[in-house]
């Protein structure tokens, strides 16, 4: 899965968020506040990862449990899912 060409991240006083950045972008309008752990799961979005990889990079950053990070990453890509930011 990766996210939409199109799109990127950008930071603004530890707020982060993705914009479209194309005109030809599907989504010219989205624009998707992210957290710090929503930003670092969008940056290795950026280029094509499992779903199985995402979770691993997750927990080798981030100190909790795996039931917690696939919670929290299902939550993420179903919003990305639902902005059509995702191609899987």
């Amino acid at each position: 899965m990766k996210v939409k060409y199109g799109f990127i991240l950008m930071n603004f006083a530890d707020k982060y968020v993705a914009v479209a950045a194309d005109d030809n972008a599907d989504s010219a309008n989205a624009i998707i506040t992210l957290n710090k752990s929503g930003a670092f799961a969008w940056e290795l979005l950026e280029n094509e990862i499992t779903y199985d990889d995402l979770v691993k990079k997750l927990l080798e950053k981030y100190a909790v449990s795996e039931e917690t990070a696939k919670a929290d990453l299902g939550e993420f890509l179903d919003i990305l899912r639902k902005a059509s930011l995702l191609n899987e």
